[in-house]
């Protein structure tokens, strides 16, 4: 079997077809050299200064240097048939892999981490970064930062590796096939990937200071933690969490209503750097009435930041117009007038009649529901419980299954619910959460409505 063991470096970016300035490959057997190969890469964008302070690389040094795709040809032989092997394997790989598949040329290749190899054949060390290694290795390193210096260092930890019981079986753990050692970041224990459940919840990646990079959410937690790095695309997400994730956590939410919930409510509690989709504003599709020209009541679906004079918010346009079918049926209202166009050979409701009856339409449209979802729980001896305020979602919690026995829409059980209600985890005014929970108070068989007295 034949290791390339690879090393670039780049301009500090993660696009795809620019930001390498140099790439080296060292092939091995697994205890002797068999072929050596770098080139200087000519990134056609400025390096920028504190990356040429840390590698010696400057703009002068690879204004002459082939491009990438000049140099493709000859690395994708250099690569053929070899395991690929890096220290911090995840950064390397995803970047020519990018590389490679903006020229449209498919690359995959099994790959090995000489720091996560590192962990297991040389236990109890204080440090695994390159630097670190070698030091307390005796691994002579010229060359620092350098693609083929640091190339030439790994291979030299690489060999040391191989020489060792542990480290031979634990390259012959991670070569096997859809093992999570070919696609985890190297510095996250595998442990914390085993014990992931494949349950509704609320996942966190985190850094090396404790600090969550992403929090998200899934009916399925493993799954989903998995399709973050398991994919072939070549992210700068994708990138930073292979770079500089240390850590996973997740919370079981139940369902995936609450899990949605506890993930907003943590995203806005930290925001994380790669959560940009709740950062930025959202467009929405917002139902909103006006008056044309004619006089007439009409309503119409809008794309819109936030939910600031909608009668109602919705993720999808599809939501948004089969909502107005139904007021259509149940006010007896024109689907025109309700900016559905003309879906019907003739309108059976006039002009007069669709005004005559649209007041009540709108008052019954302005009313804010309140009320509860009584979620699956993460146990079954518990449930989820969400309290809802005037079109709001306002606390979430979990409460025992036995406190939501019997009739929940009778005076006694209401008590009961407005009871629970006190001392759940409150929730700010969140639009993401407003727009989803209309479609939950329609589709949702857990909601229970509050009667007014």
């Amino acid at each position: 079997m034949k290791y390339a063991i690879v090393d670039i470096e780049t301009t500090g970016g993660t696009r795809k077809s620019r930001g390498i300035t140099e790439v080296a490959v060292v092939v091995s057997d697994g205890q002797q050299v068999v072929d050596t190969w770098s080139s200087l890469i000519n990134p056609f964008e400025p390096i920028p200064p504190r990356i040429s302070a840390l590698t010696g690389i400057t703009d002068d040094m690879v204004q002459d240097a082939p491009g990438f795709d000049e140099v493709a040809e000859e690395l994708m032989g250099k690569l053929e048939d070899c395991v690929f092997v890096a220290h911090n394997v995840g950064f390397d790989y995803a970047f020519l892999r990018g590389h490679f598949e903006a020229m449209d040329i498919s690359f995959r290749r099994p790959k090995l981490c000489t720091v996560r190899l590192s962990r297991k054949a040389f236990p109890g060390l204080p440090r695994y970064g390159l630097g670190a290694l070698c030091d307390a290795m005796d691994i002579p390193h010229t060359d620092r930062h350098r693609a083929l210096g640091d190339a030439e260092a790994t291979t030299l930890l690489f060999h040391k590796i191989m020489a060792s019981e542990r480290g031979q079986l634990a390259v012959a753990d991670a070569l096997k096939r859809g093992t999570r050692e070919q696609w985890m970041p190297q510095h996250v224990p595998a442990k914390e990937f085993d014990v992931l459940p494949d349950e509704p919840g609320v996942y966190w990646f985190m850094d090396a200071a404790g600090k969550p990079l992403y929090i998200g959410m899934s009916i399925h937690i493993q799954k989903r933690v998995r399709s973050h790095f398991s994919g072939t695309t070549a992210s700068s997400k994708r990138q930073i969490l292979m770079r500089d994730m240390r850590s996973l956590k997740h919370e079981l939410a139940g369902s995936e209503w609450m899990a949605a919930i506890m993930e907003d409510v943590r995203i806005r509690a930290h925001w994380p750097p790669l959560n940009r989709a709740q950062k930025q504003p959202r467009a929405y599709r917002s139902i909103v009435h006006y008056i044309d020209r004619q006089g007439r009541n009409r309503l119409a679906v809008r794309a819109q930041q936030g939910t600031r004079g909608a009668l109602r918010t919705f993720h999808s346009e599809a939501s948004a117009r089969k909502w107005l079918h139904k007021q259509v049926q149940d006010h007896g209202l024109r689907f025109d007038l309700l900016g559905l166009g003309a879906l019907v050979p003739e309108e059976t409701v006039s002009v007069e009649e669709h005004e005559a009856r649209f007041p009540e339409a709108m008052q019954a449209w302005k009313q804010a529901p309140s009320g509860w979802f009584c979620e699956r729980g993460r146990t079954p001896d518990e449930r989820g419980f969400i309290a809802v305020r005037e079109g709001h979602v306002v606390g979430y919690g979990f409460v025992e299954a036995d406190d939501l026995q019997g009739d929940l829409s009778s005076p006694e059980g209401q008590e009961r619910l407005e009871a629970l209600s006190f001392g759940l985890h409150p929730v700010a005014p969140s639009s993401t959460l407003d727009a989803r929970l209309r479609e939950e108070m329609a589709s949702n068989l857990t909601w229970v409505e509050a009667r007014t007295a």
